[in-house]
């Protein structure tokens, strides 16, 4: 009797421990979401990110992946991090919910892909401060930048002109900007060409009409796999360091104990540093693609990049002062060393 008592015992402890493990295992669910094709750099990024997470939290974090968009646009699945409907994912982060962000996509907030390491990765990284405080704001926890890419310019047709100097006359060429970016608007006007707010959803159809001339807001991979056909010249501009970050709701965030925060942590800072290599890397690799396919790609020397980048920084970051805000934009002029 006491035997098959101990066994009942025995039992019922074993079934209690099995159950109290899967409610651990269970405890932190998340949905994390990403808007690239699958296959993409980020969906690859993405997987391997939730594997560590799930693997080095011994299955206490369990995650779903939706890739491509599929929980709504960027901006959508934005605002449903910081309402908490969705808890994580690779995404940029939209300025309407505050304009201080707008300094991600800031023309020539960097020029090169050295400046790009160090003001989101160095041992000083200004930009991933300033974008971590405005997100913290907002209610976002920042666990990494991870980088996509140089922004440039895409030609219609191949002007008879001189695309890289911003005083060359440029013949009435229209180029298309993001609606309602003062900064896009105003560095198009001291490139010379005439500004064209086009929505990014309606840009093929757009040089495809002949509405705009050129355009610029994407970089090498987006253009080749959305408007390769109407492009005929490419111009590597650097306009601009396309970019997202890995971050999450920040109530879920302090939620986590300290362990599991740091494997969190440690993982998504692993693979948004492998971003940059990857990155620079699909730059070469689309516009080599581009090339050929027949698409003549326009490369700055350094000298002219930066005329381009000083012009940008003198006569079109003012006008972001009152946007933006005057500190964080008097930090951008001290480290470019404008004055």
């Amino acid at each position: 009797m006491k035997k098959n008592l101990a066994a009942v015992v025995l039992i019922a402890v074993v079934v209690c421990l099995i159950g109290s493990a899967v409610a651990a295992d269970a405890a932190v669910k998340w949905k994390w979401a990403h808007y690239q094709p699958v296959g993409s750099m980020l969906d690859k990024l993405s997987k391997s990110m939730i594997q560590e997470i799930e693997e080095k939290s011994g299955g206490a974090i369990s995650i779903k992946l939706y890739p491509a968009g599929q929980l709504g646009d960027w901006m959508e699945v934005s605002e449903q991090i910081i309402r908490g409907s969705v808890d994580i994912g690779i995404l940029p982060v939209s300025p309407s919910f505050d304009p201080r962000i707008q300094v991600r996509v800031l023309p020539y907030s960097v020029m090169n892909w050295e400046e790009a390491k160090a003001a989101y990765t160095g041992e000083s990284p200004y930009i991933l401060e300033i974008l971590t405080g405005v997100m913290k704001d907002i209610g976002l926890k920042a666990l990494g930048v991870v980088a996509e890419g140089f922004g440039g310019g895409g030609f219609a047709s191949i002007p008879d002109f001189d695309m890289l100097d911003p005083a060359a006359d440029k013949k009435g060429f229209k180029m298309r900007f993001t609606p309602g970016n003062q900064a896009w608007e105003r560095l198009v006007v001291e490139m010379g060409f005439i500004p064209t707010p086009v929505p990014w959803g309606e840009l093929y159809l757009a040089q495809q009409t002949k509405l705009v001339d050129c355009q610029i807001g994407g970089q090498p991979y987006n253009t080749w796999t959305s408007f390769r056909d109407v492009t005929k010249v490419w111009v590597q501009y650097n306009t601009h360091f396309q970019n997202s970050f890995v971050y999450m709701n920040l109530k879920e965030w302090e939620k986590l104990t300290p362990e599991l925060q740091k494997i969190v942590q440690e993982a998504c800072a692993k693979y948004a540093a492998e971003s940059f290599s990857l990155a620079e890397g699909a730059d070469a690799d689309y516009m080599e693609k581009m090339k050929q396919e027949g698409i003549k790609i326009v490369m700055p020397t350094n000298e002219q990049l930066q005329k381009i980048a000083t012009l940008a920084r003198t006569k079109v970051w003012p006008v972001m002062d009152d946007v933006i805000g005057k500190e964080i934009m008097d930090l951008m002029r001290e480290k470019s060393g404008v004055k």
